[in-house]
């Protein structure tokens, strides 16, 4: 190789490049908005509810015959009793089968922003949002 060219030199540039490659591709599934594509289901399910509950109103209702578990109570109510009135911003999320994690800073207006973890079950095509709890839960890009 001399001075960086030939084939040495793509070698380097091609071993370099492979690492950042692949941790855009982790980074993209697992934080919403870094790969500049349309967020997914799950991701606009949380968005609508947060939009609506972080706007006084209620979060939208589970589903009929949704998966839900009986008696789990308003996460709705919850997060407004954690800030009355709130923005939001997707921090990560973990699916598994009919099940997903989705963690969520709560951006309560004139305050400091809130960690908090939505529960959701999904019903054929439709997520629905049955707990939200304080904190994150940790989440494994692998």
């Amino acid at each position: 190789m001399r001075g960086g060219r030939g084939v040495g030199g793509g070698v380097v540039a091609l071993a370099v490049g492979v690492p950042l490659v692949v941790a855009g591709v982790v980074v993209a599934v697992v934080l919403p908005g870094s790969g500049g594509g349309a967020p997914g289901p799950l991701h606009r399910a949380v968005d609508a509810y947060l939009d609506a509950a972080g706007g006084g109103g209620p979060g939208p209702a589970a589903a009929r015959g949704s998966a839900c578990p009986a008696g789990g109570g308003d996460p709705a109510a919850a997060l407004r009793g954690i800030a009355p009135l709130f923005g939001h911003r997707i921090v990560s999320s973990t699916e598994s089968g009919d099940g997903a994690a989705v963690n969520v800073d709560l951006l309560p207006r004139g305050g400091d922003r809130v960690a908090v973890v939505l529960e959701l079950r999904r019903s054929g095509e439709r997520w629905d949002v049955c707990a939200a709890s304080p904190g994150h839960v940790e989440i494994d890009p692998f």
